[in-house]
């Protein structure tokens, strides 16, 4: 089911006679999850909208999957289930929500002052520097999917596949800053020299959210005046090469068969439509503004209305915008090296980046090896990714051991201070039935 999010294919012709979800949970963090245990959080994104209590705190413990831009996610996979149909067709219902920050064109030192504090010997001074323009956008929002598999072939060594997924989107909520400043520096607060400031000349901005943060009530997230909502799709296929690894002595032996596999799906093609009666955008010009530790604290816990509460508005006037689904397109080759070890070669781009505007969310443009050894209860594997905007590949370990998985994405990003990424964490609970052929007497 978690590859059904990926490729819908997957659903049809499943080796699976059903599937349940228990619950999914997935984020980045930094290594500072670990050192703050009690004071951190997977949900920074997801509680964006509905908390102000310590968010600068808990932010602060996840982990930018790029080094440029900036790159958070939390999701939550709640109950679903996948179910075959006959031999060849499946069905899936999921539900899950989904939680992103996006920020461009941060400068180090500016990302080094937010982790470091201003009023720490961390943040050393910064005389002047270019900056331009720069943004952040967090946006989350909930789906109920409904995914349809069919295999179309089903021959001894060719096995083709194809699926469909649509989805409606609801409970959705952004809040953003897009601003420009032609300089900035970092220099010894005012009358507190063990204290810095952060200082902005010609500082223009632009804040919005399409409503003001609000306890979470579940009636009120199909409410179109509170939230954002939409239709998304997507679209996969899956084509298999031969039977070589079939063991014609063990008849209940499922365990893949194909020499390779082969898949190319469309996700996440769709938009989120703004109309809600509680939105807000102000812009305005600043000659200078200095920031203080206790501004980027409120600006952190509050998001835009933090932001609109410290500075003037000259303009005033609401968020009415359609927003696009993260859209991505993905390849995938996955060999059978010999029985039970695969080598999977992975690659995700951005669907129509060229149509992007501003608060559009996206998944980076990634390419992945995975080495990974399978069975029917268990598997590992060591996905090594090359992400656009990294520097050095990401290595991560992943493993499934009956109904449990577990899996970073990249090791380096937990355990070293001087790492700047940090890693994708994956926890979940699943269990399921195989589909076994009634003996012939």
């Amino acid at each position: 089911m978690y590859r059904a999010t990926y490729n819908p294919s997957v659903v049809g012709g499943s080796k699976q006679k059903w599937q349940i979800n228990i619950g999914t949970i997935g984020a980045s963090i930094n290594h500072r999850y670990f050192v703050f245990l009690g004071k951190n959080s997977l949900l920074y994104p997801l509680l964006a909208p509905h908390s102000t209590k310590e968010l600068y705190g808990r932010s602060r413990t996840m982990g930018s999957l790029t080094e440029d831009p900036i790159h958070l996610v939390s999701e939550i996979r709640w109950p679903s289930a996948m179910i075959s149909i006959d031999k060849h067709q499946g069905i899936a219902i999921q539900f899950r929500t989904r939680g992103y920050v996006k920020g461009l064109n941060i400068p180090e030192p500016v990302k080094n002052l937010y982790f470091r504090r201003l009023d720490t010997d961390n943040t050393p001074p910064i005389a002047n520097q270019s900056l331009g323009e720069f943004n952040l956008v967090q946006q989350s929002f909930s789906e109920m999917s409904f995914t349809y598999g069919a295999q179309l072939l089903d021959l001894d060594q060719h096995k083709l596949r194809v699926g469909f997924t649509g989805k409606r989107v609801f409970g959705a909520r952004i809040g953003y800053l897009n601003a420009s400043a032609d300089r900035f520096s970092i220099r010894p607060e005012t009358g507190n020299p063990e204290s810095s400031e952060l200082v902005l000349s010609n500082f223009q901005y632009e804040s919005g959210y399409s409503q003001a943060t609000q306890k979470m009530k579940i009636g009120n997230l199909l409410d179109s005046e509170k939230y954002g909502s939409g239709w998304g799709y997507d679209l996969g296929i899956t084509y298999e090469l031969g039977a070589f690894w079939k063991n014609r002595e063990e008849k209940f032996d499922e365990n893949p068969q194909y020499l390779i596999r082969l898949g190319a799906s469309l996700t996440d093609v769709g938009s989120i439509r703004y109309k809600t009666s509680g939105s807000k955008v102000i812009s305005g010009q600043q000659d200078q503004y200095v920031l203080g530790q206790q501004n980027l604290e409120v600006i952190s816990d509050q998001g835009p209305e933090g932001f609109m509460s410290l500075l003037p508005a000259q303009s005033d006037t609401i968020f009415s915008k359609t927003v696009r689904l993260p859209q991505a397109f993905h390849l995938e080759a996955d060999i059978q090296l010999v029985k039970g070890f695969f080598l999977n070669l992975s690659k995700t781009s951005r669907f129509n980046p060229g149509k992007a505007e501003i608060p559009d969310v996206y998944q980076p443009n990634s390419f992945t090896i995975t080495p990974r050894f399978e069975d029917e209860d268990s598997d590992f594997a060591f996905p090594i990714s090359f992400v656009e905007g990294n520097k050095r590949p990401s290595i991560g370990a992943v493993g499934h051991f009956g109904p449990v998985f577990l899996g970073f994405s990249n090791i380096n990003g937990l355990i070293k201070k001087t790492q700047p990424k940090g890693s994708m964490v994956y926890v979940g609970v699943t269990a399921w039935k195989l589909r076994r052929e009634k003996s012939k007497k």
